[in-house]
């Protein structure tokens, strides 16, 4: 089956129509069903049905569309390669970033990367944790920074400490539990509480913590994977509780108005760790990256 004609096919089920296909490929529509009916007759059945809001694809459709997927975005990577090879650029450093550490430190880190001649491609992907471990164990990416309590592959990676912090109940500066000496987790029971990192693979999530609180009872109203400046928003604008890490919070507090609050009980650690393959470090990119980042911690305060 031609490679090509599967990529093609991949585009054709993402627009749901071969009409949208054939514009965004620059191809008659009469070529987009002819390599259709080609590949149905290699199938042996159809690839495509009829839905309610266009063309959407058969079982065996889907799993072709997968691969033209792959086929397509490898193509795109072989064709990024030679242009990075043209510019002068030596290969290229793909790095993860969990949506907490994205929102706060990291752009100020990039900002001084970009003066720097580096002499490769970064590439930044920002997800959940479960995501970008998953992601590691593909050899998707060559680093990641996430915190170190991960329940999830530890014997299949290495990490190393980045910068040690502590997580923290944080509410809006206006909120009447600031003007006490000490908060109680009773205080805590009646009010409103929103999660970040929801089912991201964290030990020390929302919902541990409120077990260790004492408040197993209490359910949080809203929980947001992959997304914290919105609970940031939230927090400052209502009468609710948020759990964040102390160091990386202090970098969204003065921007929301959100402090945190001297609790009378230890909250759990959560220290943000570089995360690679065995084989990864050693390799010159990849060290002098962490490196970047260590220099990078300690002008900033984090270590």
């Amino acid at each position: 089956m031609d490679p090509k004609h599967l990529a093609q096919f991949a585009t054709i089920v993402e627009l749901g129509s071969v009409t949208k296909a054939a514009r965004r490929l620059n191809v008659t529509q009469p070529t987009l069903s002819r390599i259709v009916k080609v590949i149905e007759d290699r199938v042996g059945g159809p690839v495509l049905r009829r839905g309610r809001y266009g063309v959407e694809p058969t079982a065996i459709g889907s799993r072709l569309a997968l691969e033209g997927q792959e086929i397509r975005n490898r193509t795109n990577r072989a064709k990024r390669a030679v242009k990075e090879w043209k510019e002068g650029l030596r290969g290229e450093l793909r790095i993860g970033v969990g949506p907490m550490l994205a929102s706060t430190f990291f752009g100020d880190f990039l900002i001084g990367l970009h003066r720097k001649d580096l002499g490769y491609a970064t590439k930044i992907h920002s997800e959940p944790a479960n995501r970008l471990i998953d992601s590691l164990i593909k050899d998707d990416l060559d680093l990641a920074l996430l915190p170190s309590q991960i329940n999830m592959h530890s014997d299949k990676l290495m990490q190393e400490t980045f910068f040690t912090d502590r997580l923290a109940v944080y509410c809006s500066v206006n909120d009447p539990l600031t003007k006490r000496s000490l908060v109680t987790p009773e205080d805590l029971r009646d009010k409103t509480w929103i999660s970040t990192a929801a089912s991201s693979g964290l030990m020390g999530t929302t919902e541990d913590v409120l077990d260790q609180l004492g408040l197993s009872d209490v359910l949080p109203a809203f929980e947001m994977t992959g997304e914290v400046t919105s609970a940031g928003r939230f927090l400052a604008a209502t009468q609710s509780l948020c759990i964040f890490p102390v160091k990386l919070c202090g970098y969204l507090g003065d921007i929301y108005g959100i402090v945190p609050l001297n609790m009378s009980v230890k909250l759990p650690t959560r220290d943000v760790a570089i995360w690679t393959q065995p084989d990864k470090r050693g390799t010159f990119e990849v060290d002098e990256f962490i490196n970047l980042l260590k220099e990078f911690a300690k002008d900033a305060g984090l270590t």
